[in-house]
């Protein structure tokens, strides 16, 4: 209107940024007034302020993976939650397109001041975006499943999680490598040789290279096995064997032993023979037909991880515990 009043094309408006904050902590973190004032759902008219978007680098769930007293738990590769070791405490985040964890300024003012200055050294300026299985879940309460990817990382998080409360230990930690390549990877669309060795090393590394083998060896010392000249799953294996119950712990990993040998068949480390035979072994124990391309193997492979997670976490979670 002022355009045509003015016989212009356009007409050039000057705002004012919002500089508000909600003094809902006295730690001075960055975060942007017109992410809570203008993306739909975040404004309430009581808790003025909780629902504001805080943005932190990724490093922030690396810091909290290996501090005593907190553990990280995901629902899917872009929602998870910083818990308290006794329970007391819970606050969700989100991974933004960009890679940045997003948190509501609510949620960061119920931590101790020193917490929170622990928070407000990985806290960047907003980039705006907080679209994510966070932001359906928490505003638009949209509960529809992650991809099957997001599916088995959650698993693989509940079943850590179910070996920190029944051990006291993490037996594995979180790492930025882990992070990117669980939040990237998609399931393969062709089947070329180099799109085997990718989807292998990348399994292998969030499945299988991401167990703590210093963590796993106290543990199985701890029971009174000997850890030495063995590797990270064996030592799982008899770690969960030590549990009391009628468990075939052998089957139950199997899924994570087909997967490394699936990774070693797809990589150039052994010669074409040998690489032939242990595919042979893989598909076997998959039950799929030797000739199957790399779509079927991915997805039998998934899903006998998935089965594993489960069964393993229901393990972890029996009532009998370890002194």
């Amino acid at each position: 209107m002022q355009a045509a009043k003015n016989g212009k094309a356009a007409v050039h408006v000057t705002r004012r940024k919002l500089e508000e904050k909600y003094g809902l902590t006295k730690v001075p973190f960055l975060y942007d007034a017109d992410d809570y004032r203008y993306i739909p759902g975040l404004e309430r008219p009581d808790d003025v302020g909780f629902l504001a978007p805080v943005f932190f680098n990724r490093r922030v769930l690396l810091k909290y993976d290996t501090a005593s007293g907190y553990r990280v738990n995901f629902a899917s590769t872009s929602y998870g939650e910083i818990v308290s070791a006794d329970g007391g405490l819970s606050i969700a985040f989100g991974i933004n397109r960009h890679g940045k964890v997003v948190m509501w300024l609510g949620d960061i003012a119920t931590l101790p001041e020193k917490e929170q200055y622990y928070l407000r050294s990985e806290n960047v300026e907003s980039d705006h975006s907080i679209g994510s299985e966070f932001y359906d879940g928490q505003i638009e309460c949209i509960f529809t499943l992650p991809p099957e990817e997001g599916q088995l990382f959650s698993l693989r998080s509940e079943f850590i999680d179910g070996c920190f409360k029944r051990f006291g230990k993490k037996i594995a930690h979180l790492d930025d490598e882990v992070l990117t390549l669980a939040s990237t990877f998609n399931a393969p669309i062709t089947d070329t040789p180099k799109e085997r060795r990718h989807v292998a090393d990348t399994l292998n590394k969030i499945h299988i290279e991401s167990l703590h083998g210093p963590t796993l060896s106290s543990l199985l010392r701890r029971l009174g096995g000997n850890p030495d000249g063995i590797g990270s799953l064996k030592r799982l294996q008899a770690v969960l064997e030590s549990i009391e119950g009628e468990f075939d712990v052998p089957a139950l990993l199997s899924p994570f032993f087909v997967l490394y040998d699936f990774r070693v068949a797809c990589s150039h480390l052994t010669s074409d023979e040998r690489a032939r035979e242990i595919m042979k072994t893989v598909t076997d124990r998959l039950g799929v037909d030797p000739a199957a391309g790399l779509l079927e193997i991915y997805k039998s492979l998934s899903a006998a991880l998935a089965a594993s997670y489960t069964a393993l976490a229901n393990v972890v979670q029996r009532e009998i515990k370890i002194d």
